[in-house]
């Protein structure tokens, strides 16, 4: 029988723990790096970088790391990113022996986008018109970069306003209050957020007309009133002298006579039709007729 030569031939796939060599000797540098890979394919600085190597040897492969043309010393398919920071330019030389086979690279650093760890509006409770809103949040930046926060304003989910605060002269009761809000390190925009939604409290009406008097002893009085929110607002008399009754907006009293100096106590009431309520009282003094 023709006997036959043969050669023997070790093909290792290697990962990030490596391969046991095996006892086949050689010449040194003898093997052949096949291909190699590297993951991430878009490293930052939170992931270690880890190449994948396969060989034709009976040696496993050396590593060399370099990071913007420094070494870093270490022998193995792993990087950490301790090593490496966003921008930085990372080779990886690959030998056998001694001598190189292959060189990875370059792989470029890159950036890290921002995040949102929480996001709240302040204030977030008891709010009502002329109460300017803005954003709480706790944000940050993995590369550590200077961060600020895209802010855009809902009400009633209508798009009002950008920036980091929303006037309160924009709020009123009953308004559905939200914002979206989204990080940015100058480079890249994080992950888009939503606040949780605040609904705006009812403001009472106020009572703005100056205090009456009376011409002669006659009383028409004007009350006006406002209220911010724009509701319907109703006026009532809960202490009045005799006689003293409202007619729509008018406060009107044909003072008695009296025979001394009399001081009533007068207390007006306005309230909205959403159950907001204020209260305002005066003293009117009425002198006693001189007798002629």
């Amino acid at each position: 029988m023709e006997g036959r030569v043969g050669f023997l031939f070790l093909l290792l796939i290697i990962g990030c723990g490596g391969g046991k060599p095996s006892s086949v000797t050689s010449k040194k540098g003898k093997g052949t790096i096949v291909a190699t890979n590297f993951s991430p394919i878009q490293p930052t600085t939170t992931t270690p970088i880890i190449i994948k190597v396969t060989a034709i040897s009976e040696k496993n492969p050396e590593y060399n790391w370099t990071v913007n043309g420094v070494s870093q010393g270490i022998n193995r398919c792993k990087l950490p990113p301790e090593h490496f920071s966003k921008g930085d330019t990372v080779f990886c030389s690959i030998s056998i022996q001694g001598v190189e086979k292959k060189k990875v690279g370059p792989i470029i650093i890159y950036n890290e986008e921002p995040r949102i760890k929480s996001v709240r509006i302040s204030p977030s409770s008891e709010v009502r018109n002329g109460d300017d809103l803005s954003i709480e949040s706790d944000i940050y930046d993995p590369d550590g970069d200077e961060l600020s926060l895209i802010t855009e304003w809902f009400i009633n989910d209508e798009k009002v306003g950008t920036g980091s605060i929303l006037s309160g002269k924009k709020l009123k009761a009953g308004d559905k209050v939200y914002a979206e809000v989204v990080p940015f390190d100058g480079v890249d925009k994080g992950i888009k957020s939503q606040t949780d939604l605040i609904i705006i409290q009812n403001t009472p009406p106020e009572i703005i007309s100056s205090l009456p008097s009376i011409t002669g002893r006659e009383m028409n009085y004007q009350i006006e009133v406002r209220d911010v929110d724009g509701d319907a607002v109703s006026l009532s008399l809960a202490a009045a002298p005799e006689g003293m009754r409202l007619e729509g907006g008018r406060l009107l009293w044909e003072a008695p006579e009296v025979e001394n100096d009399t001081t009533f106590n007068i207390e007006l009431i306005a309230k909205d039709d959403r159950g907001g309520e204020t209260r305002t009282s005066f003293d009117l003094r009425l002198s006693r007729k001189e007798e002629e």
